[in-house]
């Protein structure tokens, strides 16, 4: 059984999130959030060609997709710049000093936005 609109619901619920947490100056947590978004895009595409949905890592997810379909290099290239934010976003050992928190910035958070507006439109694409 295909779970892609699951996948495609939860992706769309995600990035509300990521905008409630960029309108209260979360970045790291948006970025983060954002990723997930992507992934579960990414999963909603998976699930519509019968393929595993398991892992986080973004490249290694669209690999499976470009073996099935000519993935555009929009969305490759969102895809590698989103994919950091797994663990940069979130992770204190990352930073020599300081919290994720205050190593990102609204321009990171708008260029996360960017990257997975593009791979939430070619999921949405792939999937109907």
């Amino acid at each position: 059984m295909s779970r892609q609109q699951d996948w495609l619901k939860y992706s769309q619920e995600l990035y509300d999130i990521a905008e409630i947490l960029i309108n209260n100056q979360k970045y790291s947590w948006a970025c983060f959030t954002l990723n997930q978004a992507t992934a579960a895009a990414l999963k909603s595409i998976l699930s519509n060609i019968d393929e595993s949905t398991f892992g986080d890592n973004l490249i290694a997810l669209l690999r499976v997709i470009n073996s099935n379909h000519k993935v555009p290099e929009d969305v490759t290239n969102a895809c590698h710049n989103i994919n950091i934010y797994f663990t940069l976003a979130r992770d204190l050992e990352n930073k020599s000093d300081g919290t994720p928190l205050t190593n990102f910035s609204m321009k990171d958070a708008k260029q996360a936005v960017n990257d997975t507006m593009i791979i939430l439109r070619y999921a949405h694409h792939m999937t109907h």
